[in-house]
């Protein structure tokens, strides 16, 4: 993504709603040979996390960089709309992307699938309030 994209993403939020809680996001990529579940859904709030996120931005970033390591690339049938459609290019990427921006600006968590060659890959940010974040990591604090 190019810098002049950036700031048409960042900016204006589509809500500050993760603002007032104190909500930052706890980051987790889950494969098929990953040591811990990835259905238990409590039990992320025990694991340290992969990478403590502390922005809408900032999880779409997240988000968007796992899917391009193995998102793959081809078409797909949309039945509802009886064509096919591309998943995995820059669109599709882009419109995911701006999605995932929306939810987290909003506060809530995202767990989202990503298959490559018939791996699943399981994205899984959790959001977190101050008082709910049992690693110390304080959703005041820069990124």
């Amino acid at each position: 993504m190019s810098d002049s994209e950036r700031p048409m993403l960042e900016s204006p939020l589509p809500s500050d709603e993760w603002q007032w809680p104190r909500v930052h996001w706890h980051a987790f990529a889950v494969t098929p040979d990953s040591a811990t579940p990835s259905n238990d859904r409590i039990g992320y709030r025990h694991r340290p996390p992969e990478a403590v996120l502390r922005s809408p931005w900032a999880v779409a970033s997240w988000i968007d960089d796992q899917t391009r390591q193995h998102v793959s690339h081809r078409e797909v049938w949309a039945a509802h709309g009886g064509e096919w459609v591309a998943i995995g290019d820059e669109e599709d990427l882009d419109h995911l992307r701006r999605e995932n921006y929306g939810i987290a600006a909003r506060g809530d968590s995202i767990h989202t699938d990503i298959y490559a060659d018939l791996v699943r890959h399981e994205l899984v940010v959790e959001a977190v309030t101050d008082e709910q974040c049992r690693h110390g990591c304080a959703a005041g604090t820069a990124d």
